[in-house]
């Protein structure tokens, strides 16, 4: 069973990977593995099938808001970790700023995470 904390531990071990830039493997593998957790805990919290590789998601019906939102970080992060984690970019200026902007895209994802799991069930769309 995913949580919020899994998914924010992902988000830590993408960081301490992306300490060496020229693992672009470690990152890409420690992206998706933080990508389907998250993918995870949204289907889970929705009542629908985990899916089982990462990828672009829809955000089930009956998803809240929060599921929206991470739904949507994690189909932005896949996009631009698609393109960053090219073993052939990983010195360049090109992986600076895409690093740049992929962190930032983490950092909104761990925020949303963290309010979640501190939210009651029923205000984050869990039924009783």
């Amino acid at each position: 069973m995913p949580s919020s904390e899994e998914c924010i531990r992902h988000i830590d071990e993408v960081y301490d990977a992306a300490r060496d830039p020229s693992a672009a493997y470690l990152i890409r593998s420690r992206l998706r593995r933080t990508i389907l957790a998250c993918a995870r805990l949204v289907a889970e919290s929705t009542g629908t099938e985990q899916p089982r590789v990462p990828g672009v998601f829809e955000v089930p019906a009956g998803g809240s808001e929060r599921d929206r939102e991470v739904i949507r970080l994690c189909n932005r992060i896949y996009g631009i970790a698609g393109e960053l984690c090219q073993p052939s970019e990983a010195f360049d200026t090109r992986w600076e700023a895409g690093w740049k902007l992929l962190s930032g895209e983490l950092e909104r994802l761990a925020a949303v995470l963290r309010i979640q799991s501190a939210a009651p069930p029923e205000a984050s769309g869990a039924s009783t």
